[in-house]
C-alpha cells in the first residue's frame, strides 16, 4: 500500500505548479476563449462587434470597399449600423476575413486574451487577474479590439495593433511610445492608403452624423480627467490625459486598459471590483435600441466608478519611470 507522506506531490499542487509554468496561462486563457465563443457563437447567432471587421476585412480581401460592404450588410438587415472604424482595422482583420465567421470570431477573440494573458505574465500577479474583469468579459462577448490594444504595452512587437483603433492607440503610445508601434502603424497605414486611397473620406463621412463617439472632455465632468496631466511624467497619467482628449464610446469594453493604472494590488482589486460595479448600474438603465442615449445613460456611472478613480490613483502617486507590469 503506498504511503502518502508530507513531501508527496498532491494533485492541487501540481495543478500549482503547471500553471507556474512559461506560457500555461494564455494558452490556458486562449482555449478557454476559444471554446467559449466557439459555442456562445452556434447558430442562431446576433450581430457583435467583430461582424462588422470581419466584413470589413473579408471585403479588403475581396478588393472591393470595407465600407460600402458593411452598407450593404446594413441594408440586408445583417448590420445595424455603417462602418465607424478606420480602413486600417479592416486591413488587420483581413486574414480573419479568409475564415468562416463562427472560426474567425473564436480565433481573433482568443488571440486577443491569450496576447493579453502573455503580456502580463512579466508582471506582478495580482495584474493577471485583468483577463477575468468586467471589460475583458464584455470584449469576449462583442469580439472587441481591447484586449488586443493593451497586450501592445507589455509586447511592444504588436503595437502596429493600434492603428486599429488610431484614438485609443493614441492614448496608448502616449504612455508607452515605442518604435514598433510608430513604424509598424505607419505600415499599416501606408498599406491602407495604397489598396483603399479613398478610406479616409469614406471614414469621415461614417462618423459624421455619429454623435456616441465623443472625447470625454466633451461630457459632463470630463474636463476633470485633464488634471492626470499633471503627473506628466507617469505613463499611465499621460494615457488618461490622452484619452480625456480623443473620441470614443468610453463604454465598459474600452477601459480594459486602465486596468494599468493601479499600481498595487490593493488598488487593482478595487478597481476592478468597481468596474463591476459601474457595468451592473449602467446595464439597467441602458436603452439597447438607442446606442448614443445609451452611452450618454452610462456616462455617469464609468465616470464616477472608474475614470474619477483612476484619476485619483494618478495624482496621488509619485511620479514613476516603470513599466506597468514591472
Amino acid at each position: 500500500m503506498a504511503i502518502v507522506t508530507a513531501t508527496s506531490p498532491r494533485p492541487w499542487n501540481r495543478f500549482i505548479t503547471l500553471t507556474r509554468l512559461p506560457g500555461a496561462l494564455p494558452i490556458a486563457v486562449a482555449a478557454f476563449t476559444f471554446v467559449f465563443v466557439w459555442l456562445g457563437h452556434s447558430p442562431p447567432d446576433f450581430p457583435a462587434d467583430f461582424d462588422y471587421f470581419w466584413t470589413a476585412g473579408r471585403a479588403v480581401l475581396h478588393g472591393t470597399d470595407p465600407y460600402a460592404a458593411v452598407r450593404e450588410a446594413v441594408h440586408q438587415g445583417t448590420l445595424r449600423w455603417p462602418l465607424y472604424y478606420p480602413a486600417t482595422a479592416a486591413v488587420i482583420i483581413a486574414p480573419f476575413g479568409a475564415l468562416p465567421h463562427r472560426l474567425a470570431v473564436a480565433l481573433f477573440t482568443a488571440f486577443g486574451m491569450a496576447l493579453l494573458a502573455w503580456s502580463l505574465e512579466a508582471g506582478p500577479p495580482w495584474r493577471r487577474w485583468m483577463v477575468v474583469s468586467a471589460p475583458a468579459l464584455q470584449n469576449v462577448l462583442l469580439g472587441q479590439w481591447s484586449p488586443w490594444l493593451a497586450a501592445a504595452v507589455g509586447l511592444p512587437w504588436l503595437g502596429a495593433v493600434w492603428a486599429a483603433k488610431p484614438t485609443i492607440g493614441l492614448a496608448l503610445f502616449a504612455g508607452w511610445p515605442s518604435r514598433w508601434a510608430l513604424f509598424g502603424g505607419g505600415a499599416i497605414l501606408l498599406l491602407s492608403i495604397a489598396l483603399l486611397p479613398h478610406w479616409p473620406a469614406d471614414w469621415i463621412a461614417s462618423i459624421r452624423t455619429t454623435p456616441q463617439y465623443l472625447a470625454p472632455v466633451q461630457r459632463p465632468g470630463g474636463f476633470l480627467l485633464l488634471l492626470a496631466f499633471l503627473r506628466w511624467r507617469r505613463p499611465e497619467a499621460r494615457m488618461l490625459g490622452v484619452l480625456a482628449l480623443v473620441p470614443h464610446t468610453a463604454g465598459l469594453y474600452e477601459s480594459l486598459p486602465l486596468l494599468l493604472v493601479p499600481q498595487s494590488a490593493g488598488s487593482f482589486a478595487l478597481l476592478m471590483g468597481l468596474e463591476y460595479l459601474a457595468a451592473v448600474l449602467a446595464y439597467t438603465v441602458l436603452n439597447p435600441g438607442n446606442l448614443g442615449g445609451m452611452l450618454d445613460a452610462a456616462w455617469p456611472y464609468f465616470l464616477v466608478l472608474v475614470y474619477l478613480p483612476c484619476l485619483w490613483l494618478v495624482l496621488k502617486g509619485r511620479p514613476s519611470t516603470q513599466h506597468p507590469q514591472s
